[in-house]
C-alpha cells in the first residue's frame, strides 16, 4: 500500500492481501495445519478500509503517530499527525531563503518524500503553547548532515525567525524518529523515557 497512488489503490491493495491471507490459511488447513490466525496490516491499508475483513488481527504499526508520509499516501490529514521534533534554529541565510536547524538524521531519520523541487526529509510548522501549527507553505527540510538539517523557506516565515526559536519539524517516516529519540515529551510536559516502551 505504500506504493499506491490514491486511498482506492490502497482499499484494493488492502482486499487483495487479506483474500490471498485467507486463502492461504485456507490451504493450510487443509494439509492439516491447526487452525491459523490470519494477521494483516500496515497503516495505509488500516487507516482507509471501512471493513477489515475476515482477519485476527491487524498490524497498523504507524498509526500511533502518523507522519508527512502517511498524509502525503491519504491516510490521514495533518491534523492526525501526533508526532513533531522541536528543533532549534542555529543559523538563518535570508540571501538564500534558509534556515539551520539542530535537527539532523539523527532525530529525523533520512527517509524522504520526493518533491517537484527536490527530496523533503520534513514538514515545517510553527510551536505553540498546545503543541505546533499548520505546516509553513513552500517550507521544507531540504537536507540532513547527522545533526543538522537545512530548511529552504519563503521570505514572510523567514523574517519572523531567530536564531534560538524553536520550529516543529514534522518527519517523514516517524517510525524511525520514533526509535531514534531518547524520550517523548507530551503537549502537557509530561516526559516519557524510551526505555519504559
Amino acid at each position: 500500500t505504500y506504493h499506491a497512488a490514491s486511498r482506492q489503490e490502497i482499499a484494493q491493495i488492502y482486499q487483495q492481501s487479506v483474500e490471498r491471507m485467507n486463502q492461504l490459511r485456507d490451504r493450510l488447513a487443509a494439509a492439516g495445519m491447526p487452525a491459523l490466525r490470519v494477521s494483516v496490516g500496515d497503516t495505509p491499508g488500516c487507516s482507509v478500509v471501512e471493513k477489515f475483513g475476515e482477519v485476527d488481527e491487524i498490524r497498523p504499526g504507524n498509526f500511533v503517530f502518523y507522519d508527512a508520509m502517511q498524509m502525503q499516501l491519504g491516510a490521514c490529514r495533518e491534523e492526525d499527525i501526533a508526532l513533531a521534533v522541536a528543533c532549534p534554529v542555529v543559523a538563518i541565510h535570508p540571501e538564500r531563503q534558509q534556515l539551520v536547524i539542530y535537527g539532523g538524521a539523527v532525530h529525523l531519520s533520512k527517509d524522504y518524500l520526493e518533491m517537484p523541487t527536490g527530496e523533503n526529509f520534513g514538514l515545517v510548522a510553527p510551536l505553540q503553547d498546545s503543541g505546533w501549527g499548520r505546516a509553513v507553505p513552500e517550507t521544507f527540510v531540504t537536507s540532513l548532515s547527522q545533526e543538522h538539517g537545512v530548511i529552504q523557506t519563503n521570505a514572510a516565515f523567514l523574517q519572523r525567525i531567530r536564531a534560538g526559536d524553536l520550529l516543529a519539524v514534522i518527519p517523514i517516516h516517524s517510525c524511525l524518529t520514533a526509535n531514534l529519540l531518547k524520550q517523548y515529551m507530551t503537549l502537557d510536559g509530561e516526559i516519557f523515557p524510551m526505555g519504559i516502551f
